[in-house]
């Protein structure tokens, strides 16, 4: 193949990227220009393999001829890679700084009420593991403390199993067995959570990129979510959990991800290699709780 042919198939592939994305966003509102093109082609290839296709214009003619490709489609989209307690030195941080001093915090401040968030909670177990943590923090009466925690996600069927709570034998491998027997419930096989800790927790379907604006929270995780995005949705998304959250509210992101844009000079590191940290300046917000 001459080089010329080489480029115009390349020239052709991307133009068919483009027009393909384009469509995407006009059936099913999913924007892909706000995450890397590198992982939007990765979730494409997978379909194209299923349907064996090899082009994007062939994919964009099955998704207009068979609509219901595009629920296969979203679900590669979709990331629903969760772990209870998943990066154990994160949550053990959590429980012996952050929940210590946020407590102290509201204490000082005579508030009752501790909101946090869990964005891009997937299957529910990073939500219940913060549940866990509150609970036993603050133990069976937590001196009249509302403890609220909520799990959003793009994912309806993730959010079916978060909601239902029951999980598998290696679902709850990383739950130590004193807190596995506390806080789960087995039954006909599965480990269910205790009303207990279900009674914290609330779940709803949430677009980070389009949703509405959150805010009121006092913890904010997203952890391991935005690293697909594009350098301008990164930017925004931290500002906007800059926004959402309290003033000393805290902020955990991914071990590996970094903070970008003007949140950066809104944050103060708390432990920089755990990927905690803490508002310290008061920013205006819209309100919109959950």
């Amino acid at each position: 193949m001459s080089k010329i042919m080489t480029e115009n198939l390349i020239s052709n592939q991307d133009r068919d990227f483009e027009v393909l994305k384009c469509q995407i966003l006009k059936d099913k509102g999913f924007d892909c220009n706000q995450y890397r093109d590198t992982y939007i082609k990765r979730r494409l290839t997978i379909r194209l393999r299923a349907n064996n296709l090899y082009s994007y214009r062939d994919y964009a003619k099955l998704l207009n001829s068979d609509p219901m490709e595009y629920n296969e489609l979203m679900t590669a989209f979709t990331i629903t890679v969760s772990e209870f307690f998943r990066d154990a030195s994160v949550f053990d941080y959590f429980r012996k700084n952050v929940i210590p001093s946020l407590i102290q915090d509201k204490r000082r401040k005579k508030q009752k009420i501790i909101r946090i968030w869990s964005a891009g909670c997937a299957s529910g177990e990073e939500t219940y593991s913060i549940a866990i943590s509150m609970y036993d923090f603050l133990g069976a009466t937590p001196e009249n403390f509302i403890i609220s925690v909520h799990g959003t996600d793009i994912d309806g069927a993730s959010l079916v199993k978060a909601k239902k709570g029951e999980y598998t034998f290696e679902e709850v491998k990383n739950v130590r067995a004193d807190s596995l027997s506390q806080y789960f419930v087995f039954d006909q096989g599965k480990y269910r959570v205790r009303d207990k800790i279900k009674g914290l927790v609330k779940f709803e379907k949430h677009d980070l990129i389009s949703g509405k604006p959150l805010a009121h929270f006092d913890v904010i995780f997203c952890r391991n979510v935005s690293i697909y995005f594009s350098r301008a949705m990164h930017e925004r998304l931290h500002m906007e959990f800059c926004n959402a959250l309290n003033t000393d509210g805290f902020f955990v992101l991914g071990k590996t991800e970094m903070l970008y844009g003007a949140a950066r000079k809104l944050f103060k590191p708390v432990n920089a290699k755990e990927g905690i940290y803490q508002k310290f300046k008061q920013t205006s917000i819209h309100p919109h709780p959950i």
